[in-house]
């Protein structure tokens, strides 16, 4: 059972908080709650965009220790697959960016794949509105290779949902899916619900747990053992502001998810063109 408790009385009590917090995580991994996001990028999305002029590249480097060993359904293996992504997001204005994805894949024997690319356009709700939590939302389209998803081309719509409390971070990002060419057409549209909470331990570093699911469609959902949950303690250092680092050691809570996944992202900001 979950009590409300106002904004407010949260401020005014951070022990309080820290306890939901605590029970949120243990019933996450009490329940099993995803694989994430085809294991290239593994990321719960914050609600600040890239400012306007500036523009951040980001590699996404994923490795699968514990996974699939066989072919299922005509998509390869991923034991022991590194998984690197290429982000490129460009701040338009307070409200608007815009990135691109270039995944590949490399597993011994297979050498260096291409396995496909995606647009992501993403607006937010502008900070002088001064809304009680940030709010933005991404809608990621694009494509990638039959041999590495069951699905070629696909739709997501991901809300952003985040607050910051003292040292504490909670975001959420509510995600829906939608395949328009393979094998999960037939379900609609999915839901795969992302979590982070973190903790500031010192001005430069932050711990938490992320969490990511894949659960099916919106009209019913996949049997437990059929569902993607991971858990994921990670950790994060803000050791520059033109520097972004992400480390985390993700471990699968149910047979239809890979069971060990090590993920880091660094990210750099760069300077391009005048700010509007």
């Amino acid at each position: 059972m979950v009590h409300p408790v106002t904004l407010s009385a949260l401020k005014q009590t951070p022990q309080l908080l820290r306890r939901m917090c605590l029970v949120a995580g243990l019933c996450i991994l009490a329940s099993g709650l995803i694989r994430a996001q085809g294991n290239y990028e593994v990321q719960v999305y914050e609600s600040e965009l890239i400012p306007p002029g500036q523009t951040m590249v980001e590699l996404h480097s994923n490795f699968t220790f514990q996974g699939s060993k066989d072919s299922v359904d005509g998509v390869r293996p991923d034991i022991h697959a590194l998984h690197e992504t290429l982000e490129i997001t460009q701040g338009l204005t307070p409200w608007l960016e815009t990135g691109f994805y270039l995944f590949t894949s490399y597993r011994p024997g297979e050498g260096l794949q291409f396995v496909g690319t995606h647009i992501r356009p993403r607006v937010s709700i502008p900070k002088d509105w001064k809304w009680p939590v940030g709010l933005s939302l991404s809608a990621e389209v694009g494509y990638q290779r039959r041999s590495y998803s069951p699905d070629t081309w696909t739709l997501e719509l991901r809300p952003i949902i985040d607050k910051k409390l003292g040292p504490w971070y909670l975001g959420f990002n509510p995600t829906l899916e939608r395949s328009f060419h393979g094998a999960e057409v037939g379900k609609g549209v999915t839901f795969s619900p992302n979590v982070k909470i973190g903790y500031e331990l010192s001005k430069k570093v932050s711990a938490g747990f992320e969490y990511y699911g894949a659960v099916g469609s919106i009209t019913g959902f996949d049997p437990l053992r059929d569902q993607q949950q991971a858990i994921m303690p990670v950790i994060d250092l803000d050791l520059s502001p033109k520097w972004e680092f992400n480390f985390g050691v993700g471990v699968g809570m149910t047979s239809g998810t890979d069971h060990l996944l090590v993920k880091m992202i660094l990210g750099r900001r760069l300077n391009f063109g005048k700010k509007p």
